[in-house]
Formats: C-alpha cells, sequence, structure tokens
C-alpha cells in the first residue's frame, strides 16, 4: 500500500468513526425533539444517511482501487 493509499484509507476510516459518532447523536436529538424541530431533525438524519452510503461506496472504490495498484505493483525477487 502506498503512502497516499494509506493515508486515504486514514481519512476514510477517520470519516466513518465520526459520521457514526454524528448519527449516533441525531439519533439520540430525534428522540428527544418535539414539535416544530422535529422535521428538520428527521431530515437532518435522512442527510446523515446518504452521506453514510456515499461514504460505503468510497471505501468500496478505495479498496478496489487498492487492489488494482496491487496487482500493477513491480514484484520484487530476491535472488540466492
Amino acid at each position: 500500500m502506498t503512502y497516499e493509499a494509506e493515508d486515504r484509507a486514514d481519512l476514510v476510516d477517520q470519516l466513518s468513526k465520526l459520521l457514526s459518532v454524528t448519527q449516533d447523536m441525531g439519533r439520540k436529538l430525534a428522540n428527544e425533539s418535539h414539535g416544530r424541530s422535529y422535521d428538520r431533525v428527521r431530515e437532518f438524519n435522512e442527510i446523515l444517511h446518504l452521506a453514510r452510503e456515499q461514504l460505503t461506496a468510497i471505501e468500496q472504490e478505495e479498496k478496489r482501487m487498492f487492489l488494482l495498484e496491487r496487482r500493477r505493483a513491480p514484484r520484487s525477487t530476491f535472488e540466492r
């Protein structure tokens, strides 16, 4: 894995963790919201869900690109 690929994987992982915490907080807010603000909280949680779907697609693409890069990488041979 190249340094750049490691950085991207780390960033995606950090975003995933941050999004997970944000979604948990959004669910708590939805449970505690009443009246007019509930619709906005629900909309916010729907946006977070879409962000999760997009992040999952990014993770899958990163894994696919990593495998392609790995296949293209020159193999080192060690002669005795």
